[in-house]
């Protein structure tokens, strides 16, 4: 007696098919949280406001909430308390210090010169504006209460100018990029996931199709 199996309805091709779709929206919205964060984090990377300033020579209280790299910015063109500041684009030679408020223990702050990290930015005039570039840098391994102190060699006290102290720029800019591209490439694996999976899918049926086709005996 000849029997034929049932067949599967052509339907199924659907679960293939609501497969990648389903890849295609979650991808999508990755990306778009991804796309959506990246402006906050550049801003937040150029907030000059993070960025304490110091009248050199001279020092000043910290207060460090994060573990990590620092950076120490040398101001060409800045403002301190309604006072102006004006130097050339090279950097002085400087001796600077970060001391822990809680050990007493000091925290090296090593020559750290970018020329292309720099800054350019600040208050709402034109008299506000600040201008600088990475000088040096340190690790703070515990976040607390610090003082950082900048001098001339040979306690020199002239020309007065101002560095100042907090996040790497560029670092950060660099980070929200990374950041940015660990959310393109997490949904292109979900889309190449979803296409697989459906692909898989698709070829299921349509064998069991073509099985439920034939005759058997």
């Amino acid at each position: 007696m000849n029997t034929k199996s049932r067949k599967l309805s052509a339907w199924y091709y659907g679960l293939g098919a609501l497969v990648f779709v389903a890849g295609c929206l979650l991808t999508a919205v990755i990306l778009f949280q991804g796309a959506k964060e990246l402006p906050g984090l550049i801003k937040k990377a150029y907030d000059l406001n993070r960025l304490a300033q110091v009248v050199v020579p001279g020092s000043t209280e910290l207060t460090l909430t994060r573990t990590g790299i620092y950076a120490v910015y040398y101001e060409y063109r800045s403002s301190v308390d309604g006072v102006q500041y004006m130097g050339g684009q090279t950097p002085p030679t400087l001796t600077c210090s970060i001391i822990s408020n809680a050990s007493g223990k000091e925290i090296p702050v090593v020559p750290d010169f970018v020329d292309t990290n720099r800054y350019s930015g600040g208050g709402g005039s034109y008299k506000e504006r600040r201008e600088g570039v990475l000088v040096m840098s340190t690790t703070i391994a515990k976040p607390g209460n610090y003082t950082f102190s900048c001098q001339y060699p040979g306690g020199k006290e002239q020309p007065e100018i101002v560095v100042s102290v907090g996040q790497n720029i560029a670092w950060e800019v660099i980070q929200a990029l990374l950041g940015t591209a660990k959310h393109a490439f997490s949904g292109l694996a979900i889309m190449c996931a979803a296409s697989i999976v459906a692909i898989f899918i698709s070829a299921v049926i349509a064998v069991k199709r073509h099985q439920a086709g034939k005759y058997h005996v």
